[in-house]
């Protein structure tokens, strides 16, 4: 968690194309350390234009 904070209040973040939230830069930081591709879920900030082509489960 402590990680993921110091990602979010870097200073760059702010430049990104879509602000993330805490919690996605932590699952982010999970999934590499176990080697599991990142799947980014659908909802309302997909961006116009893109297809989803997987998203995570409760289960997951």
């Amino acid at each position: 968690d402590a990680i993921a904070e110091a990602a979010f209040d870097d200073q760059c973040t702010g430049a990104n194309p879509r602000y993330p939230l805490v919690a996605e830069i932590r699952q982010l930081l999970i999934d590499s350390y176990y080697g599991r591709a990142y799947v980014e879920p659908a909802g309302e900030h997909t961006p116009a234009g893109l297809t989803v082509v997987g998203q995570k489960t409760a289960a997951e």
